[in-house]
């Protein structure tokens, strides 16, 4: 019973691992602008980000599967003198990617923890939330540098808690 059970483990993941050798595989990172939509767009600035994302060819068409884990930060708006606040978001999605001759587009999925902090003269507070983000993305790719905006969603409770945003972002990608 071992040795067959064996010997389709074998059958099954030898055509994967020598199909996953014919892709290329790549380590990115990235910064990016983060431009809020939506109803968060009336409470926070634009904002900022970062992201690291690994990303493996799985065939020899430009196809690859990733897994990204960011941070963005968005300040509050109109805050009174000595007090201020902030949302945050840090998403970890995974994805699909096709490059078309240097036009890359991605779609993601997965977790994102978002959190509201704010500080004052009277203390601090802050609330934390985890939910399901996505993002789809088009970009282009030079080289090593990419260029691509991208829309990311995390639904929430209620609006104050979705934090929906545009990125505008450039990346590196450093080949594995």
């Amino acid at each position: 019973m071992n040795r067959i059970f064996f010997a389709l483990v074998f059958l099954f993941i030898f055509p994967l691992v020598s199909m996953a050798q014919k892709g290329s595989n790549f380590l990115q990172v990235s910064g990016q602008a983060a431009i809020p939509t939506g109803a968060i767009s009336d409470v926070v600035k634009t904002g900022f980000g970062g992201a690291v994302k690994g990303i493996y060819g799985f065939s020899r068409n430009p196809q690859y599967l990733t897994l990204e884990a960011g941070y963005n930060r968005f300040a509050a708006k109109n805050m009174p003198a000595g007090a201020s606040a902030h949302y945050s978001a840090l998403p970890i999605y995974l994805g699909y990617r096709a490059n078309l001759s240097g036009v890359v587009l991605e779609s993601q999925g997965g977790v994102s923890f978002n959190r509201i902090a704010g500080s004052g003269p009277g203390g601090s507070a802050s609330a934390n939330q985890t939910a399901f983000g996505w993002a789809i993305s088009a970009g282009y790719t030079f080289k090593d540098l990419e260029l691509a905006v991208r829309y990311q969603s995390s639904e929430g409770n209620n609006d104050v808690q979705i934090i929906r945003f545009i990125g505008i972002r450039l990346g590196y990608n450093f080949g594995l």
